[in-house]
Order: C-alpha cells, then structure tokens, then sequence
C-alpha cells in the first residue's frame, strides 16, 4: 500500500510540474508578441521542450492554456486585494480600489494584462465575480451607488474593468487620465454623481500608492515606473 502511494504522489508531483512548465511557456511565448496575440501550439512545445502530444495531453489548446493561466492571475490579484484592503469598510471604496488595483497593474505589465483579459472574469464560482457582487450589493444597501438590476450593475463592471484591461495590453503608452477617466465612469454608471465619484478615484489611488509598496510584493507605482514592455 505504502509504495502504490508514493507512486500516486510521484505522478501527482509529476502532473504539476508538466502543467507549470506548459503554463509559464506558453506565458513566456505570449510575452513574446503580446501585440500579435496568443502563441501557437509549436511556438509553445518548442519553448517547453516537449513534444505536441505531451502539450494536448495536458491541455485541449492554447487558448485553455491561456485561461487556466488567466484563472491564476486572477486569483492571485485576489489575495494582493485582501492583503491591501484589511483596513478599508466602505463598500464603494471597497470596490473602487479593487477595480483600480487591477487597471493600475495592467499598466505595469502588458503580459499580465493580455492573460487577465483573457480570462472569465464574470464566471459565477470566481472570487473577483463574488467580491464584486458583494461589494455592490452593500454599496446600494447604503445609498453609495444606484442601479436597479444587479445582474446588469455587476456585468457592466467587471465588463468595462475587462475591456479596458485588454486596451491596456494593446497600448505602447497608457495615459493616467484613461485608467482614471474609466474608473469613474464605471462609477458613474452605477449611479455616482460625477464629482463624487472624481473624489472616489482620487481617494483610491491615494490610498493603493500609500499602502502597496508595504503591502503587495509586486507592487511599482505605474506613474512613476517605467512599464514592462515587449
């Protein structure tokens, strides 16, 4: 019994180092030529240095590939959000720093960016897709945004976040004043006042550039640091 284990564990073991070294190759290919979009299949066993039966052994396609990576990323944004927010009650900003966390980063990196956009953001078992939906259901319970149908409320703003996410990939030079400008009228369409809701993003990005830096490890202040580029 003992050794029939150790062999589950060994091809476990196994299992998962094929499935990272397939999963950063095909990150690494994509980094390549973000602008041309996603690597082939041969670009990605070659990088890898396998052959393509081992590649669809693990993975239907790149663009699986592409997703489950994707759902990493997303994840992993999830937990610099819980590592960032713990002193933050509002739900508005709540919600407004998580939404600018993840544009301030798709300027940071366009490889990142390219994955994220590519990824299911409005999957109903997600964190981002419960995150937030709880955070605009507790904003409208205190009278901080208006919308009369959830459902549309949360898809137009993991839609938008999604979109201008993937135009972040796509652009050479990301002006501050689209991520600003986009953050606000999210809010705005969810019901903020056009002030309020300028004062709301001011507020966010005075808060995420004060706390990240002690916060979140991969953290470089978009507007001051160059980005990373292909």
């Amino acid at each position: 019994m003992d050794s029939e284990d150790h062999r589950v564990r060994v091809a476990k073991i196994r299992r998962e180092r094929m499935t990272e070294r397939l999963l950063q190759a095909t990150m690494e290919c994509y980094a390549d030529h973000v602008l041309a979009g996603p690597p082939s299949v041969d670009e990605v066993i070659v990088r890898a240095d396998v052959s393509r039966a081992t590649f669809y052994k693990y993975f239907v396609s790149v663009d699986e590939a592409i997703e489950r990576r994707a759902s990493d990323l997303v994840d992993e944004m999830i937990e610099s959000l819980k590592h960032l927010v713990g002193d933050q009650k509002r739900p508005v900003m709540l919600f407004t720093i998580s939404v600018h966390l993840f544009l301030m980063r798709s300027v940071l990196d366009r490889t990142w960016a390219a994955f994220v956009a590519h990824s299911d953001m409005l999957r109903a078992e997600g964190a981002l897709f419960n995150g937030i939906t709880r955070h605009l259901a507790e904003a409208s319970a205190n009278g901080e945004v208006r919308f009369d149908d959830a459902v549309a409320a949360r898809t137009l703003a993991i839609g938008a976040m999604r979109e201008a996410i993937r135009s972040n990939a796509r652009s050479a030079d990301v002006r501050r004043e689209f991520v600003d400008g986009m953050m606000s009228m999210i809010l705005i369409g969810l019901g903020v006042e056009r002030e309020e809701a300028s004062a709301l993003v001011t507020e966010a990005t005075i808060f995420i550039r004060g706390a990240a830096p002690d916060r979140l490890g991969w953290w470089r202040d978009p507007w001051l640091q160059p980005r990373e580029t292909v």
